[in-house]
């Protein structure tokens, strides 16, 4: 599905990537994590052909993005952290561009944008900024492209609306689609997201999928504020002390995204460290 071979990009004479690769060849939902500057925006650009390398190649969905050829176009679709809506109503917004995707569904995009509790009548200069990030939403989600890629989807939605998101993420049509998500919310995606990719200054230094780390790491709450032997990351918590440890038992763990990614943040060889001793089962990799 995305295949970069030795990808090279940067902004200015300063290289964001250099000699960057990698290969997604399932379908999932993957969290590209990072700190900021760390390439995650720039990378969903560059696998849309919204931005060129300068050296390398992209392989999206059989296509080169750079040549934004209609049958690549049709197949993919972005939701950007920022956007600019015209002033017209949701009705509008699928009459005119519902037909450039082959596989968008009239019925889930009026469901979706029930549940999201839009009117269809209402236009976008009226709608708040959570109303207008869930309208952009609804219509990529009824899309149905094979590639689906948001940059911080849930930025500017309330509680209720990020309930409302995950639900639909998580129904079954969604299911089958590759989708890649851009993130500081890690709390709000835990649910969904299968496969963590964390980019440090342009490196990818952690891609594997979730159920390999609930083998590998251990993660949870201690009733005490001592400093703990062996740990790879820990932070007061109150009285207590939250921590992330190698996993030595056979039985998976619960991976808490903020704390992984706080622990690879600050304590990242600790714990590539601890991965590398714990290489992954074919079962671990598929699950």
């Amino acid at each position: 599905m995305i295949h970069l071979n030795n990808l090279e990009f940067g902004y200015t004479r300063v290289p964001l990537y250099q000699g960057l690769n990698l290969d997604i060849t399932s379908p999932g939902v993957y969290g590209l994590f990072g700190r900021n500057g760390s390439g995650k925006s720039t990378l969903l650009k560059l696998l849309t052909g919204l931005l060129f390398p300068t050296q390398g190649h992209i392989n999206v969905l059989g296509y080169t993005p750079a040549a934004r050829l209609p049958g690549f176009l049709e197949q993919i679709y972005m939701v950007p952290e920022e956007f600019h809506l015209p002033n017209i109503t949701l009705k509008a917004l699928q009459n005119s561009h519902a037909p450039f995707y082959p596989r968008f569904s009239a019925a889930d995009f009026q469901r979706y944008c029930d549940l999201f509790e839009l009117k269809f009548d209402t236009r976008f200069q009226a709608m708040s900024l959570g109303q207008k990030k869930k309208s952009v939403m609804a219509f990529a989600l009824a899309s149905h492209t094979p590639l689906l890629v948001m940059d911080e989807p849930t930025n500017g939605l309330d509680i209720i609306g990020r309930d409302q998101f995950k639900r639909i993420m998580s129904s079954a049509e969604q299911q089958g689609r590759t989708v890649l998500i851009s993130t500081h919310q890690a709390h709000d995606l835990q649910s969904l997201i299968n496969h963590i990719l964390f980019f440090e200054a342009g490196k990818l230094v952690l891609f594997e999928p979730l159920t390999y780390l609930q083998h590998t790491l251990q993660m949870g709450v201690t009733p005490t504020t001592e400093t703990m032997p062996e740990c790879i990351y820990q932070e007061a918590f109150g009285e207590q002390t939250i921590f992330v440890a190698a996993n030595n038992s056979a039985n998976p763990s619960t991976i808490n995204l903020e704390w992984l990614y706080k622990a690879l943040s600050l304590n990242q060889a600790a714990v590539l460290n601890t991965l590398k001793r714990h290489p992954p089962t074919k079962e671990q990799v598929n699950l």
